[in-house]
């Protein structure tokens, strides 16, 4: 193996982006990603292709117009399997299928149903119309989804080990975070609630990820990188804005690192870059959440002082109503009144 590892992609941007400067700003001093298919459903990837002639039916940018065409073609396979160099790494996300699922035609055929790109050309449009499209999605009919999903994941899996044996597959396993960092507030809200944004049920759609990843490490005999079982909100300042698939910055860091460990055992030599990516992700997150607490500790202390001087204005108050005489009277008045009350 070279130092440079080739990387190969069937995913989103939730692992795309750890290979973009932004996100890892020296991932090439380690990482090529040679190969690539974005936010694609499995089920669709092992269909029969599109060979219906399609228009945009809006103004796209040569990227999107890249992503409907292999969304169509399914070339992603013929690609894979004829890349020069050979990948060293496949690494697969199930975004497509656990955001989106897909449509399927009336003639058996099977596209992903992506409202940002599939949804935007005559094709679905005029499907859509004559009533020849069938939604299915993980959420709906969580068992029957799984059922087809797992048989084309088993297909994908055999065609990886014929095509290319020496390939080593790395599942990422992904979830819709729920949370946003707030500029004003020590903890994250919920996205949901302060942003204007697509509605799913993060729960359901995230149980059904966990399933899918799952199946997929053992039918690809894959290693995973698992980041789930920690919080990494979304926040206004990402590249691409929030959203369910938006994390904090330190979780790229961290994914690289987790990558990198993976690439050591099996037997690269580290590099210092790779040390130094493993060293800075070890830091970062552990800092970032001590930070998030001391600023909720002096939110909380900043609240509690409030608190005390509103106390303490309200009793210099009573303390000077006391102080005149027809409340002083009434006053006495009020605790006589208690007392005998209280008396048997």
């Amino acid at each position: 193996m070279s130092e440079v590892r080739s990387i190969a992609l069937f995913g989103s941007c939730m692992t795309r982006d750890n290979f973009n400067s932004r996100f890892n700003p020296h991932y090439k001093a380690t990482y090529r990603c040679d190969v690539a298919q974005n936010q694609m459903s499995v089920l669709s990837l092992m269909s029969e292709p599109i060979t219906e002639r399609w228009e945009p039916t809006k103004a796209m940018s040569d990227y999107d117009v890249w992503n409907i065409r292999t969304e169509f073609d399914k070339a992603f396979l013929g690609e894979l399997a004829g890349s020069s160099p050979r990948p060293d790494y496949l690494l697969l996300d199930f975004f497509g299928d656990a955001h989106f699922g897909v449509l399927q035609l009336d003639d058996g055929r099977i596209i992903t149903d992506n409202r940002w790109k599939v949804h935007a050309t005559d094709f679905y449009q005029r499907l859509r119309d004559q009533g020849r499209l069938t939604r299915l999605h993980p959420t709906s009919d969580p068992d029957a989804y799984f059922a087809l999903w797992s048989e084309a994941v088993d297909r994908f899996a055999e065609h990886v080990r014929l095509t290319l044996p020496e390939t080593r597959v790395v599942v990422h396993c992904g979830h819709h975070t729920n949370l946003l960092m707030l500029p004003d507030r020590p903890r994250p809200g919920r996205l949901q609630k302060h942003r204007s944004i697509a509605r799913i049920d993060v729960e359901a759609a995230n149980a059904q990820w966990r399933r899918m990843d799952a199946y997929a490490v053992e039918a690809f005999g894959a290693a995973a990188i698992d980041l789930t079982g920690e919080d990494f909100p979304t926040f206004d300042d990402h590249p691409w804005g929030p959203f369910y698939v938006h994390y904090r910055m330190d979780y790229y860091h961290r994914f690289l690192a987790e990558l990198h460990k993976i690439v050591i055992g099996d037997g690269a030599t580290p590099t210092p870059q790779m040390v130094a990516d493993i060293e800075l992700a070890a830091g970062e997150t552990p800092t970032l959440r001590l930070a998030a607490c001391e600023e909720e500790r002096a939110a909380l202390k900043e609240r509690l002082m409030s608190r005390k001087e509103e106390v303490a204005q309200l009793r210099s108050r009573v303390a000077r109503l006391e102080r005149t005489p027809w409340r002083r009277a009434a006053s006495r008045l009020r605790r006589t009144r208690a007392f005998r009350a209280r008396r048997p």
